[in-house]
């Protein structure tokens, strides 16, 4: 693996746990105030700005610099971000209705699956220059 790929791969990971990090202290502190799931949207909606930035500016600063940081960059991200989204409710579904397995095995894929195939996303098609 080249050294460009490795170091996108670990300032990918970096700023995941960095915006995991937001929205969950997001909804842990707006729980008292709100239903659940505002609180998790509020939450999302701030980690989803965190992941943007960071990987624009972080991750794949050199890419974004190449295909510009404008609106069609930020459709992209948010459409990758809601296939992540939807594929996770997959591997819920996947685990819990089809295998009968315990929820929590579903950790397993969202953790490991999900972001592997939104890195490719990003890399190869919301960063990849046009």
């Amino acid at each position: 693996m080249r050294a460009g790929v490795l170091g996108e791969i670990l300032r990918f990971g970096g700023v995941g746990l960095v915006a995991t990090a937001v929205h969950v202290g997001i909804y842990l502190a707006a729980l008292p105030h709100v239903l659940p799931q505002i609180a998790n949207a509020v939450g999302f909606v701030c980690a989803l700005s965190v992941s943007y930035l960071g990987h624009t500016w972080f991750s794949f600063v050199e890419a974004s610099g190449r295909v510009g940081r404008g609106r069609a960059l930020a459709l992209r991200f948010v459409a990758v971000t809601a296939i992540g989204y939807v594929v996770n409710a997959g591997w819920v579904a996947l685990i819990t209705q089809v295998l009968g397995l315990p929820s929590g095995w579903a950790a397993v894929l969202i953790a490991g699956a999900t972001p592997a195939l939104t890195f490719l996303l990003f890399k190869f098609w919301v960063y990849a220059p046009r």
